[in-house]
C-alpha cells in the first residue's frame, strides 16, 4: 500500500500520516514493562500498510527503545523515527543536552536522531532558548539531522526562528 509523503522540512520525508507511539506509556503505567523486542513487532503492520513514521518522546514509556528495536531488526526499511525531549523546565547544561540527546540516540539505536523535537514549559524561564543552542550545536556535530518544537505560541517560534536556528 502507498501512503502519500510529504516534506516536513529540509529533506525530511515523512509518511502523511503518523503513528504515534504514546499509549505506551499507558501501558506500561503501574511498573509493567513490555518486551521490546515483541512490541517491535507490533510496528511491522503499520510499515507493511506504508506508515513508516513513528512519534514518540523521551517520557512515552520504552516507546523509542521499542523503535529502536525495530530498527535494529529492519536496517534495511526506512523508517523515521521523531522523538521529543521534555525536561523539566529551568536551565540545562551542555552536558545535560548532550546527554538527552545520547540517551534517545542509544534508545533509538541510532547514529543520529531524524527529528528531535524540544518542548518548552514556560517562556518566562530563558533557559528553553538555551537548549534551543545547544541542540543545534548537537545538530550541527551531527547528532540530529533535525529540530523542530512542539508546545509553542506563534511569538516564541516567531523569537526562535530570528535566531537563524533551522526548525
Amino acid at each position: 500500500m502507498s501512503v502519500e509523503r510529504t516534506t516536513l522540512g529540509g529533506d525530511l520525508q515523512i509518511s502523511r500520516i503518523l503513528t504515534g507511539l504514546w499509549q505506551i506509556a499507558d501501558m506500561e503505567r503501574g511498573g509493567r514493562e513490555l518486551d521490546p523486542a515483541v512490541a517491535a513487532q507490533a510496528m511491522q503492520p503499520y510499515v507493511d500498510a506504508g506508515l513508516t513514521t513513528f512519534d514518540m518522546a523521551d517520557h512515552y514509556g520504552s516507546s523509542e527503545v521499542i523503535a529502536g528495536h525495530f530498527r535494529t531488526r529492519h536496517p534495511d526499511t526506512p523508517v523515521q523515527l521523531l522523538t521529543k525531549w521534555v525536561p523539566d523546565p529551568g536551565r540545562r547544561s551542555k552536558a545535560e543536552v548532550r546527554a538527552a540527546v545520547e540517551r534517545a540516540l542509544e534508545r533509538t539505536r541510532s547514529d543520529a536522531v531524524d527529528l528531535l523535537q524540544f518542548h518548552a514549559w514556560r517562556y518566562s524561564d530563558p533557559g528553553w532558548l538555551d537548549c534551543m543552542f545547544e541542540l543545534e550545536e548537537l545538530r550541527k556535530e551531527g547528532l540530529i539531522r533535525h529540530l523542530g518544537v512542539t508546545n509553542y505560541d506563534t511569538a516564541h517560534l516567531a523569537m526562535l526562528l530570528h535566531t537563524g536556528i533551522p526548525i
